[in-house]
């Protein structure tokens, strides 16, 4: 039973490594058509954080929300979106410091939604900044495979923000924590 657990784990980890790998070559060819629609990305957020709550509970961790004002109203494709949210959010539970928080944030200006999802963990070292948006790019390989980790994650949110006509960067200081803020059109 033992092996077959492994064995099953395994092939789980492979069928997601060969679906991202699948999904990032989509976006690249640009054959990725955009479903696009009118959603509250605060509502969003909100049920994102729902999902880890069990997860933050092991690490002792809280979000701290710093919402606009009410909803904030966004045209995109709510699939990717999300996705991007997921996996950003996902990200920081896993590089957080245990009895720490994720503080996210968005702001509408100047026709934008900007989204900023900041932890306070172990951030990234100044020499892999620019490299983390490679394919198959983990900063600290003996940690990926504990974290089921592909290196695909980041390159992916790159192009998905990009397709919604957005800009992502990454602000982040070892030993303190890291902040990616991506913005893309509203309605």
């Amino acid at each position: 039973e033992k092996y077959l657990n492994i064995i099953l784990f395994e092939t789980e980890r492979l069928t997601k490594l060969t679906e991202s790998l699948l999904e990032l070559n989509k976006y690249e060819a640009r054959k990725v058509i955009l479903e696009m629609t009118d959603f509250d990305i605060n509502g969003m957020i909100q049920q994102i954080c729902e999902t880890f709550e069990g997860t933050c509970k092991e690490k002792h961790l809280v979000f701290e929300l710093l919402l606009s004002s009410g909803s904030l109203r966004v045209h995109a494709d709510m699939g990717k979106i999300q996705q991007v949210l997921y996996n950003l959010i996902d990200n920081a539970i896993k590089f957080s410091h245990f009895d720490s928080k994720i503080t996210i944030e968005t702001i509408s200006r100047n026709g934008k939604a900007y989204i900023s999802i900041k932890d306070y963990g172990m951030g990234i070292p100044k020499d892999c900044v620019t490299k983390i948006w490679e394919r198959f790019y983990r900063i600290d390989k003996s940690r990926s495979r504990e974290n089921g980790g592909t290196g695909l994650g980041l390159s992916m949110v790159r192009w998905i923000v990009n397709l919604h006509n957005g800009t992502i960067h990454v602000e982040s200081i070892e030993g303190i924590g890291t902040s990616f803020i991506f913005r893309f059109p509203k309605i």
